[in-house]
């Protein structure tokens, strides 16, 4: 166990930022979340405004420490390119930062270790450390919502990569010959089977709605009543993703691979098709003691990872 078997009352508290809304939570050594603050993140108002309505979070956090309680930290976990070493969101399309040194700030505000984390990493931390209770030493965490990310463990440590930048699945291209990504590469996963790419392509493809454009949601739910447009548009993505994921099989060798996400919500007609091509295609080895399954962690999954980052030792933060 990499859990440190110190014995007190600690307590850490998770920041998740996300595109839409913020959600804090103090989180105990067990993995319990004794107190969550959430709220709209409204990225139009600023970086300022954001980290002020961040503070003010934490504070109501801090004020719910037991007496003889010790905050040993603070995770900050957010989409976009993170610079752990100098403690700044770099980069982030959904909040429209740059460069925004966020954990400096809030070391300076509350005199306690601050440190930051990718999302998709920090997730697949917060399933090691307490979905699987660190029992799983080679796990993959994957997440489809807006766009799609990975976040991954090999051997008990997180992999970050140089630049903290490794799992980006969703630039992993699975047709060379297909349309452009926005990240300049052709035929992205992410164009494919993220919740925006299902919307797009049946916006597309579909007749338009009475209601509206077609959403991610609306396109599952057709599917569901047997729409046959609707089903190819799933089958074709899950033929990706399946593909996809059993590239990440044959390059980690995994025991578990965890789904999350707002697409992966409920029985998912997209992964069903995605296991049916790995079951027809993967190395017979490999899967054999392969478990894929959703996670159990819920929408806490972000600050869990975020607060999990000081309940571990050097050999994964």
């Amino acid at each position: 166990m990499l859990v440190s078997k110190e014995q007190g009352n600690q307590f850490a508290i998770g920041i998740d930022i996300g595109g839409t809304k913020i959600l804090t939570a103090l989180v105990d050594r067990s993995g319990s979340i004794i107190h969550q603050v959430e709220f709209p993140t409204l990225p139009e108002q600023g970086s300022d405004d954001v980290i002020r309505r961040i503070h003010e979070a934490v504070r109501v956090l801090i004020d719910r420490i037991p007496e003889l309680g010790r905050l040993l930290g603070i995770g900050v976990i957010s989409a976009g390119v993170i610079d752990s070493k100098k403690m700044s969101i770099v980069y982030s399309a959904n909040l429209g930062w740059k460069d925004v040194e966020i954990g400096a700030i809030l070391e300076k505000s509350f005199q306690v270790p601050v440190m930051l984390g990718n999302d998709a990493n920090l997730a697949a931390l917060a399933e090691y450390v307490w979905g699987t209770r660190q029992e799983i030493k080679d796990l993959i965490y994957i997440t489809i919502s807006t766009g799609i990310g990975a976040g991954i463990v090999s051997g008990g440590q997180l992999v970050k990569g140089v630049s903290d930048s490794a799992g980006e699945f969703g630039h992993i291209s699975v047709d060379s010959m297909g349309p452009k990504c926005g990240c300049g590469n052709y035929g992205c996963l992410e164009n494919y089977c993220s919740g925006t790419a299902i919307a797009n392509i049946a916006n597309t493809k579909l007749p338009l709605r009475s209601s509206g454009a077609w959403t991610s949601k609306d396109v599952f739910e057709a599917a569901k009543a047997g729409n046959n447009d609707a089903i190819e548009i799933i089958k074709l993505g899950g033929f990706h993703l399946g593909n996809a994921i059993i590239t990440l099989i044959h390059l980690f060798n995994p025991s578990q691979i965890i789904m999350g996400g707002g697409v992966m919500s409920g029985e998912s007609m997209l992964l069903q098709e995605a296991k049916k091509i790995i079951e027809e295609r993967c190395l017979p080895d490999m899967k054999k003691q392969l478990v894929i399954r959703r996670t159990e962690l819920g929408k806490e999954i972000g600050v869990l990872g975020a607060a999990g980052l000081f309940f571990m030792d050097d050999t994964i933060s």
